[in-house]
């Protein structure tokens, strides 16, 4: 499922590296004097490649290649393959897993089709607003479509390496991690891609992509059309109509919030909804729903785990413990991730609810509770409290208290926790 990775800033000791048996950095000399150059040195490695520039080292390539000794990655890459091949670069390489943050990431999965990519290629207009472009990657031909954050590519990798079957390869880039901290995936470093749950997060963000792909059906006879319906499919199987009609809040008075804005854009959504009702009134083509199911499960497949992987992750992570300050790790059912040291329990003063997920500075779990507790004058128990610290504050001949008489729900008050919700 994991392809591709980019880390511009690897956290390794440079002469370490240098003297690495795995790797050799060829050094740049001047032909003329013999003079050593500065330029950046290349080493590469089961598809892996090494960059060293001054203080600063890079590393990319396919994770999946470096699993097959860097010849192809039209197979299946599975979550077990996975933590073996983080396990052997951090081992061989000395990369402290928990410090090497990604700068780019690829996902995605390889599904044998029924019909040929070019069929498929065809049926395809855009990804909401944004038209696909044809590209050419080793031979493979296939299309692409670029957002500011990631790029969505579908290519035929059958084609690429000579097979026999209509092998698809549906990936996403994000060059951009924010993008995936939009989706709430906690990915951020070579560490985080032994964590299953954030992993089947990724599947989850390949299908409602592949979902949003807007589809058209050559196959419908459109003398079965009225007039609005052939209107309809006629300018939706067009890219440039929906990239013309898409709306930027930069071109409208008010931006975002102007009502021109959001007029345009209400406009854009129906006409998206009316395209898909009437395409599925007219369409027999099932291409859009049958891969996204295949892609599911392709990625369950994947992501498969039990006690044998498990296991392997467990030892995995128990190698890398001694390189870690404190960090423990755990293994739960169906979960493998990082965890911080057990924290105590903390409970809101007012009503007891668990706060222990809340800023380590919360005392409360909610604006109500901390008025509820801290208001003297919505407080009976503070101004219980208060009425008998007064009394306190005069000299007399004999102390108040041998002749408070407090009733039930007084003392209740005065033993209990501070609430007015307990009256």
């Amino acid at each position: 499922m994991i392809d591709g990775t980019k880390i511009l800033n690897l956290p390794v000791i440079i002469d370490e590296l240098l003297n690495n048996r795995y790797i050799l950095f060829p050094i740049h000399v001047n032909e003329k004097d013999g003079e050593i150059l500065n330029n950046t040195r290349f080493a590469k490695y089961k598809d892996l490649t090494f960059s060293i520039k001054n203080n600063n080292v890079k590393l990319n390539g396919s994770l999946h290649k470096y699993h097959n000794n860097g010849i192809h990655n039209y197979n299946d890459f599975h979550f077990s393959e996975l933590i073996d091949v983080i396990n052997d670069i951090s081992t061989k390489f000395s990369i402290p897993i928990e410090r090497t943050y990604l700068n780019n990431i690829e996902f995605g999965v390889n599904i044998e089709i029924p019909f040929t990519t070019d069929e498929l290629f065809k049926s395809i207009i855009c990804y909401k607003e944004t038209p696909f472009h044809k590209f050419n990657i080793i031979g493979a031909k296939g299309i692409e479509c670029e957002r500011p954050k990631f790029i969505i590519k579908i290519y035929d990798k059958g084609l690429q390496y000579n097979l026999t079957s209509n092998l698809l390869r549906f990936e996403i880039k994000v060059i951009k991690m924010q993008f995936l901290k939009q989706k709430n995936v906690k990915i951020q470093t070579l560490h985080d891609l032994l964590n299953i749950d954030e992993l089947n997060k990724l599947k989850t963000i390949l299908a409602d992509v592949w979902n949003d792909i807007l589809f058209y059906d050559y196959s419908i006879n459109e003398t079965d059309l009225n007039a609005r319906e052939r209107l309809i499919l006629s300018n939706g199987r067009n890219p440039k109509y929906w990239e013309n009609m898409h709306p930027d809040s930069k071109n409208f008075k008010g931006g975002a919030t102007g009502n021109e804005y959001k007029k345009q854009r209400k406009k854009y959504y129906r006409d998206i909804d009316n395209y898909k009702k009437c395409l599925s009134v007219h369409s027999s083509s099932n291409i859009q729903k049958n891969i996204s199911e295949l892609i599911i499960r392709k990625c369950d497949e994947l992501l498969f785990i039990n006690n044998e992987i498990r296991d392997k992750c467990t030892d995995v992570l128990n190698s890398l413990k001694n390189s870690k300050k404190g960090q423990m790790y755990i293994l739960d059912i169906g979960d493998i991730c990082p965890i911080a040291p057990e924290v105590k329990k903390r409970v809101c003063l007012n009503c007891n609810k668990d706060i222990s997920q809340k800023s380590i500075n919360a005392k409360y779990c909610s604006k109500k509770c901390k008025n509820d507790y801290t208001n003297p004058l919505l407080n009976p128990r503070n101004n219980l409290i208060n009425r008998i610290a007064k009394l306190n504050r005069h000299t007399k001949l004999f102390a108040d208290e041998e002749f408070f008489v407090f009733t039930s729900v007084q003392l209740d008050m005065l033993n209990s926790i501070n609430t007015i919700n307990r009256l």
